[in-house]
Order: structure tokens, then C-alpha cells, then sequence
């Protein structure tokens, strides 16, 4: 076993692969492409820049928890033009010899790369000379003596964020060689959700995580979210909110105990243990659902646009995740969602201006441990015309759960007999991936279904929070004879809802089956000390159309920012120059563009 893999097998040891449910092919709306590139690599991190172009950082076989050394094999590349039939001439490496790169973000034309010692932003994007010192220095990890040069397992900073003028990114919690977590933090950050800025202030903005290998922003909301690997504290993977001051459940063991149980020695508490705990958003229940959980993704478009995506570089395929909102907390949904990459671990995922989500993987999926020969990349894309028959949504409600269909349901399978129901509850403690607690069989005392057959109400007494919801459907068939396509959810519940079941209130239409085709065109001026900035449909302005509008400098700065309908003044720092601008409106193809301009 190469040590590489060794040290990304501490995602989730001892997680014995189980193959999903669902058959190892496409889901039926959507069209999953291999991309055309004249090498196969082991991705490391994604990120997409104004002009479309993809920004690709990969890996090479390196140690296992030391720091190896920089590698010519560490690179970054540029590919402009990205598309399914993407020539090797497009392809073009901009930057080399890194230690190991455990992600990167673009803001504005600038890529920014996450290493094992620290985080830089590429100087140029066209380099001409020496490609090893292609690259600035923004911030050192905290405490470098110990940070990631200690005796335990790789302490990475994975997949970095920018959001309002700073940037985050997950770093794991320390970990000794086999997983455990019985051990002193390697520096007071260790398990931080953090937060920096260009200057190179770093500081914590929540705490708790041990393995976190993959963090997304949520653009329609800001909300950030993490996936978590199974193991000490965590009885299962998770799928987490990130909100300050907020506690995410690992912590490095108190206490070491000896054959007998008795105290042998004692560790710090980890510095997040004194915030509120959160939980998941969803648990992932190990083995079955996901083993080592990657970076998730925000499905762009078609009949699920909205919802979640998690890959796994130990368990095969995407999951998908809806989000039931309950005032301010979140219930989770989980659902199988696609394969059809055989038993390729795919390890990042980004969505794409064209509407497509981009998959990179990092090797084939073997036993433990990611191993053997590269798999490639894969572009996955909504179908013009859906139609598969799926459980689209599960919502709270006040005496059960709502099941929401994509297609009306044949009303000769609505009778509760056609469900079952079990729930469970995690319970965090100190030995590895241990807590999960009995399954108990839920009831479900009546099955009705909505004026449109899309939706179907069960009647479940006694639901509680904290709680994980197996949802099994059973013979269910759609109106027009179909079979159900996946036919399971697992529902975590973490709040109660006061919503009351109307059979006759109409399904809520979620998705969108095609990219949208943009309505206006952005125009600017610069006038008076102030951008002013509106949008256009055909040949007047937009009426009544909502917009955002950003300006950021060159290094990714934001500038000025407003938010209004039909024209924008926003105000500009003193003097000339160039920046970046950054429109968002529903009337907008694909809701975001950026343009260069000069002021």
C-alpha cells in the first residue's frame, strides 16, 4: 500500500466498502461524459475563473503524514476552453513543485492553492520563466514546528473558500497513525474551520472537525458547508452547516485508557469544545451511504438544481442531499443519486459556468484504501427532458414526513403498507466510529396523497429529533407504470415542524431541466466618483429586475458592493484602475457573469 494512500485511508480506516444500491450507471436524467485529457490525474482541487477556464491542481503517490517534499509532480494547470472534447493543446501547467495540494479557489482571474505549509496565490496565470516560483506566499499555517511536522496523520487544510473579502477552509483535527484520536492538539487551531484574509490574518471561526476533506460555498445564501470523515467522536460521516462560534463534535480524547479502563494519561480539550455543539445537517451512514466523503457540490441545474452532491474516495458514485429548511435549522435528505464512474474515488467537484458539474477523481476505489490506476475526469450534464420517476424532496411535518415525487403517483401504491420506516440516533464517544445506537421500526398509520399525486403524506407518531429516518418505499410505481428509480432516503432530523399536511396545496416546482438562457445584458459607467451599474432587457432597461453587484480589485479585494432593482451607484475608491465586476440577477444566464473593467 503506497503511504499516500495510507494517509488519506485516515479519512476512514476500517471502513469496509459496501457497493450502493443503485446500478452502476447514470442517473436517467442526466448524461455523465468523460472529458477528453492527454493524462489522467489524481485531482486535488478544482476551480473555474471568469473566462471559463478550469484551474486544476494535482498529486503525485507522496508520504504519509510528514511534509514530503516539494515535487515537480505537484502541479497546477490551466485548461481554457473546457468542454467534453477538451484537446491536450488546451491543457497548459502554470505553476510546479509543491508539497502537497490539498485544494484551490479562484476569485476574480486569480488562482489561490492551498499546500501542506501554507497558502499562496499564483502570480500569473501566462507564466513564461521558472514555473517552482510562480507563486506568492499569502499566510503560513499556524505553529509550522509542530503544525503538519508532528508525529501525526495529515494535518491538511482542505479545499479553501472565499466569501465578502475572506477566505476559509477546514483543517483536521489531530490524528494518530490508525485514526485515533487520543493524542495532544499539534496547535490550538487544530479541527478550526478557519478564516484568514490577504493580509494573513488567521483566526478560528468554528472548531470541532477531524477529517474534513471537502468544504463548498452556497452562493444563493453564503452559507458554507463541510463534509466529515467517520472515526473517534464520530460514529458516522457528516454533511455540516458552518456557522461561527460553533462546536462540530470531534475532540481530541481526553483521556487514554489502559486494558483495565483505568486513566493513564490526559489530553487538552480541543479549544471548540466550550462553544454550542452543532449537528450535521445530515449523517451519512457509514458503509452504506458514504465511507470518506469528499467535496460536496451544489447541483446547477435539472430536475434536482439546488440540492447537494457528495463524493467519496471510498464508496463509489454521488449522493444527493435536499435541504429542509425549519426556521433557522436544517433537515437533511439523503438519496442515492448516481454511478456510472465504475470505482472511481471521486475526490472533488465543482459546477461549471456551462451548467455542468465537473468531476475529478483521485484513483480507483480498492478495499480501504483509494488505489491503483488513475480514472479520468467526467463532466456531468441535465438532460433537456427529464422524466425518470425519483423521491425528488422529504419535508418535516407536524405529525410525520412529506415524500415529494417527480412524477404523480399510481394511487394503487399510496397505502402506508408501501412504506417503511426506521429511525436511529448517533451518540458521539471516544472509540473509533463507534455509537450508533439500536434501530427502532417507526409506524406509519396512514399514507395519503396530494391533489396531484406528488406528493404523499405519511403519518409517522412519535418522530424526535436527533434522530436519522430510513425511509424504504416498496412497490411504489408512477402513474404512467414506471418503478421508482431510487427507492430510499435517510432523513436526518433535527427540528420539528409546525407544517400542516393540505392534499390540495399545489407540488412546488424545484429545478430547472436546461441551462437558462440569459433575459439582460449588464452595462456600466463610471461617473462622478461612482460605478453605476443596470441591466438591459432588449432594448430598455429591466423593470422591476433584482441585482447584485460586486467590484473587486485585482488580488480579489472586494471593492464596493450593492443590491437593489434596475440601476446600482456604487461608490469607488479614490483614483483609477482596473477591477473586477461581478453581476448576479435571476435574468441573468446561468445568474452570475464578471467582467473586467477599467475605472
Amino acid at each position: 500500500m503506497k503511504p499516500f494512500f495510507r494517509a488519506l485511508g485516515a479519512l476512514a480506516l476500517l471502513c469496509a466498502y459496501a457497493s450502493a444500491e443503485i446500478p452502476d450507471s447514470t442517473h436517467p436524467d442526466y448524461d455523465l461524459r468523460v472529458v477528453a485529457m492527454p493524462l489522467q490525474f489524481k485531482t486535488m482541487g478544482l476551480a473555474f475563473l471568469p473566462d471559463g477556464s478550469l484551474a486544476l491542481a494535482t498529486t503525485d503517490a507522496v508520504g504519509g503524514g510528514e511534509v514530503p517534499d516539494p515535487s515537480p509532480e505537484h502541479k497546477v494547470y490551466l485548461l481554457r476552453g473546457a468542454s467534453p472534447d477538451s484537446l491536450p493543446s488546451l491543457l497548459r501547467e502554470i505553476s510546479h513543485g509543491w508539497k502537497q495540494i490539498s485544494g484551490i479557489v479562484a476569485v476574480g482571474e486569480r488562482i489561490y492553492v492551498a499546500d501542506r505549509d501554507g497558502f499562496y496565490a499564483i502570480v500569473d496565470n501566462n507564466p513564461a520563466g521558472d514555473l517552482d516560483s510562480n507563486r506568492k506566499l499569502i499566510v503560513k499555517w499556524p505553529v509550522s514546528t509542530r503544525w503538519n511536522f508532528g508525529p501525526f496523520w495529515h494535518q491538511w487544510c482542505f479545499t479553501p473558500l472565499y466569501r465578502d473579502g475572506y477566505f476559509y477552509a477546514p483543517y483536521s483535527g489531530s490524528i494518530l497513525t490508525g485514526g485515533w484520536s487520543n493524542v495532544e492538539a499539534t496547535t490550538p487551531l487544530s479541527g478550526a474551520f478557519l478564516k484568514w484574509d490577504l493580509q494573513g490574518n488567521l483566526s478560528a471561526f468554528a472548531g470541532g472537525l477531524r477529517s474534513p476533506n471537502g468544504a463548498a460555498l452556497d452562493p444563493a445564501t453564503g452559507e458554507m458547508f463541510v463534509t466529515d470523515n467517520q472515526g473517534s467522536w464520530l460514529p458516522s460521516s457528516t454533511f455540516m452547516r458552518m456557522r461561527p462560534d460553533r462546536f462540530y463534535g470531534h475532540r481530541q480524547t481526553p483521556t487514554d485508557l489502559d486494558s483495565n479502563g483505568l486513566v493513564v494519561g490526559t489530553h487538552a480539550p480541543n479549544f471548540a469544545e466550550a462553544y454550542p455543539y452543532e449537528p450535521p445537517v445530515a449523517w451519512l451512514p457509514h458503509g452504506t451511504v458514504r465511507s470518506s466523503p469528499s467535496q460536496p457540490a451544489k447541483l446547477p441545474t435539472g430536475p434536482f438544481a439546488g440540492d447537494w452532491v457528495i463524493g467519496d474516495v471510498n464508496n463509489p458514485g454521488l449522493v444527493r442531499v435536499y435541504l429542509d429548511r425549519v426556521g433557522d435549522a436544517l433537515n437533511g435528505a439523503v438519496f442515492w443519486f448516481t454511478k456510472g464512474m465504475g470505482y472511481a474515488a471521486v475526490n472533488r467537484i465543482v459546477p461549471g459556468p456551462d451548467g455542468a458539474l465537473w468531476l475529478g477523481t483521485l484513483t480507483t476505489i480498492g478495499g480501504n484504501w483509494p488505489s491503483g490506476e488513475k480514472k479520468p475526469f467526467y463532466r456531468l450534464t441535465a438532460k433537456e427532458q427529464g422524466g425518470a420517476f425519483d423521491i425528488r424532496a422529504v419535508r418535516s411535518m407536524d405529525d410525520g414526513l412529506e415524500i415529494d415525487f417527480t412524477q404523480p403517483v399510481n394511487p394503487d401504491s399510496i397505502g402506508p403498507e408501501h412504506f417503511t420506516v426506521q429511525s436511529w440516533q448517533y451518540i458521539r464517544q471516544r472509540e473509533y466510529g463507534v455509537g450508533k445506537q439500536p434501530t427502532e421500526t417507526r409506524a406509519v398509520t396512514a399514507a395519503e396523497a396530494s391533489k396531484d399525486r406528488k406528493r404523499v403524506h405519511l403519518k409517522i407518531p412519535g418522530l424526535t429529533i436527533d434522530r436519522v429516518i430510513h425511509i424504504q418505499a416498496e412497490r411504489l410505481a408512477s402513474s404512467g407504470g414506471m418503478a421508482l428509480w431510487n427507492d430510499e432516503a435517510w432523513f436526518t432530523l433535527n427540528a420539528l415542524s409546525d407544517r400542516v399536511w393540505d392534499k390540495n396545496a399545489p407540488t412546488v416546482a424545484i429545478g430547472t431541466a436546461h441551462t437558462p438562457v440569459a433575459k439582460a445584458r449588464v452595462a456600466w459607467i463610471a461617473r462622478g466618483g461612482a460605478l453605476e451599474v443596470s441591466l438591459a432587457c432588449g432594448t430598455g432597461a429591466c423593470t422591476g429586475a433584482r441585482f447584485t453587484a460586486a467590484l473587486y480589485a485585482p488580488d480579489g479585494s472586494r471593492l464596493a458592493q450593492a443590491a437593489g432593482e434596475d440601476a446600482l451607484r456604487m461608490p469607488l475608491p479614490h483614483g483609477s484602475g482596473v477591477g473586477l465586476l461581478r453581476v448576479e440577477s435571476p435574468v441573468l444566464g446561468n445568474s452570475q457573469v464578471t467582467y473586467k473593467i477599467a475605472f
